[in-house]
């Protein structure tokens, strides 16, 4: 197991995150957002510089978050970022040889990260499973996977929702980001009740703990048994990536800590 981390929770200079993971110990990176804006709607010249970084330094870009669907609730919506977003995130990952995109399950009207978990949980409309059926029928054209990414303001808020609404969608080439800490926050509770129902579509690891607050800690520090979630993956023979996501300061001690408990979580 090679522990990567979302470069932008060290700092949103690629440069900078580097200088200060890759001394840790830290060569493998997700893109999320840089000093221009969200990738792949920021300067094309910083997406140009964090290309020459990461071959400068030796380290290795894991996977794109482009915010696809995060927000989206309707049609002219939906169809602008699949006309801006989508092609230009398709673009880099083919060129930086990634298996695909980290989306998000589609905007649950009115939800906040301050009220999602006090929103009732409800079916996808059938529109949004449509949406994500076509999306994933242009993924499968150009080769690529979309990982859901489960968020508390989207119907696909927990492990489960995404899975379902996959199913729902046809399968094909959608996947899940497995992120324990973002349906912990949502649910208050360690989800690893549900790995059985994610376990076989899980393409891309999230890493970090919680405690109702939010509070967001290392790895072992929260409410989650990271030790039984790394178990499970260990048991399904999961060898993709698995990335930091601490949600705390970028300072090297942090993510040193973070680093750290990972690493000590994952041991048998």
């Amino acid at each position: 197991m090679k522990v990567g981390i979302v470069a932008d929770e060290i700092d949103r200079n690629f440069a900078r995150a580097v200088a200060i993971g890759k001394p840790l110990g830290l060569s493998r990176y997700e893109i999320r957002s840089l000093t221009t804006g969200r990738f792949p709607l920021c300067d094309a010249e910083e997406i140009r510089e964090v290309e020459r970084v990461a071959a400068r330094e030796e380290v290795v870009i894991t996977a794109i978050s482009p915010g696809l669907f995060k927000y989206t609730e309707d049609g002219a919506t939906f169809r602008r970022e699949m006309r801006e977003i989508y092609p230009r995130a398709a673009e880099w990952a083919h060129r930086w040889s990634l298996p695909g995109l980290i989306v998000f399950g589609f905007h649950k009207p009115g939800a906040t990260e301050a009220n999602a978990a006090s929103i009732r949980p409800s079916d996808p409309p059938l529109q949004v499973i449509a949406w994500l059926a076509e999306t994933a029928a242009r993924a499968a054209a150009d080769g690529l996977l979309l990982m859901i990414e489960p968020e508390p303001m989207c119907y696909a808020d927990t492990g489960r929702a995404t899975a379902e609404m996959i199913c729902r969608a046809g399968g094909g080439p959608l996947r899940i980001n497995y992120d324990p800490g973002n349906v912990a926050w949502l649910t208050n509770r360690d989800p690893i009740d549900e790995f059985d129902a994610v376990a076989p579509l899980i393409a891309n690891v999230h890493v970090k703990d919680y405690r109702p607050g939010p509070v967001w800690l290392p790895a072992g520090d929260g409410i989650i048994n990271y030790r039984a979630h790394f178990e499970a993956l260990r048991r399904i023979r999961y060898k993709g990536p698995v990335s930091l996501e601490p949600h705390m300061e970028g300072c090297a001690e942090n993510i040193r800590r973070c680093k750290l408990a990972l690493e000590q979580s994952w041991q048998p």
